[in-house]
């Protein structure tokens, strides 16, 4: 099934499921409603914990839109996002879009990925960059002030996490400290244009979907893999990309599971979190699945199913919980069961 970047005019197409219709804005707003205590996003990174409830997003959301009002972007500039693990990421994602900005997800400035920054930055003229300054026992503020100057553009260095010298701080911890009492659930902060999203390849190139395609993604994935809400999701992937995005926090908010991120990653993390837990939807790069077929877990009920990130190439036993390979291809988004070739099956369908 492939979900590509609609058109308008496709998205309202009377067979178009009704939330492809609206933003990401949108799509939290009407999540908090019915639950607003109930949990959504938990991120175990290191020794920070953060646990977020709904009515909690949405308020983080709003209070996102509020400082970027401060900073004083406008309607129509474009921003990069490099999305760390967790849920501050989708927060600003989505505070971004509802802003009428134009974001595009990129992968942490780490060397292997900071010349494809560096080229989109410059030729997109970005006004603003926002990542972590510290995650994961790496330090990116040489990285991003680096990036900072080689685009006379970029007037603003938002940090998702860490300290830097002239950032402005818009992480979970400083968000939360300044919404104060939870804000009324509404729409007053969402905009008539509806924004797409663009996302940084490995090769530099850029792909564009619209928040309805993804959503739509979102919809069809939970409806393949049965996603219950009794069953938590658990994610070693950063919203950096748009498959990733599909996989982990909009499947979350469609599904209404749990969804948990640990970083960085370690074995014994890792085997603590599903002990944790119990038995979890895992999302993963597609390379690890050969790793999971190894050490029994594909196969033992530890996990209920597996949405791999990327390309599958690895044979999985017969035995194995359902895998579902979601990748980019030719600007679309692409889910498909995996079978135990390694191989993806099944027709693809357009999402519009």
């Amino acid at each position: 099934m492939t979900a590509h970047a609609l058109s308008p005019e496709a998205e309202s197409a009377p067979h178009a499921h009704p939330l492809t219709l609206f933003g990401f804005d949108a799509l939290v707003a009407g999540a908090a409603r019915p639950r607003p205590g109930a949990a959504i996003f938990h991120d175990a990174h290191e020794d920070l914990v953060d646990d977020l409830a709904y009515a909690d997003l949405y308020s983080r959301v709003a209070a996102s839109v509020a400082q970027l009002r401060e900073c004083g972007l406008s309607r129509g500039d474009r921003v990069i996002l490099c999305a760390p693990p967790g849920a501050q990421g989708f927060v600003l994602l989505t505070a971004a879009l509802a802003e009428g900005l134009e974001p595009v997800l990129a992968p942490l400035p780490l060397p292997l990925s900071r010349a494809a920054i560096a080229r989109a930055t410059k030729s997109m003229s970005v006004t603003a960059l926002f990542a972590p300054a510290q995650f994961g026992g790496l330090d990116f503020e040489p990285a991003l002030l680096d990036l900072a100057a080689q685009t006379p553009s970029v007037r603003l260095i938002g940090t998702l996490g860490g300290a830097l010298d002239g950032g402005v701080d818009f992480s979970g911890p400083a968000l939360s400290a300044r919404q104060g009492p939870r804000l009324r659930i509404s729409d007053e902060w969402a905009v008539d244009a509806i924004p797409r999203i663009g996302a940084l390849g490995p090769s530099g190139e850029i792909s564009y979907a619209t928040q309805g395609a993804l959503i739509g993604a979102a919809i069809d994935l939970v409806r393949m893999t049965r996603m219950s809400r009794e069953t938590p999701i658990l994610s070693l992937c950063a919203p950096s990309s748009l498959a990733a995005l599909v996989g982990g926090p909009l499947a979350a908010l469609i599904g209404g599971a749990p969804l948990h991120s640990l970083a960085p990653f370690s074995a014994a993390r890792f085997i603590g979190a599903l002990d944790r837990l119990g038995a979890v939807r895992l999302v993963a790069p597609a390379a690890v699945l050969s790793d999971l077929a190894r050490a029994g877990l594909l196969t033992n009920g530890a996990l209920v199913g597996v949405v791999a990130i990327g390309d599958v190439v690895a044979a999985i036993p017969e035995a194995a919980c359902p895998v579902m390979s979601l990748r980019e291809e030719a600007g679309a988004v692409v889910l498909s069961p995996v079978s135990h070739a390694g191989s993806p099956i099944g027709a693809r369908v357009a999402a519009e």
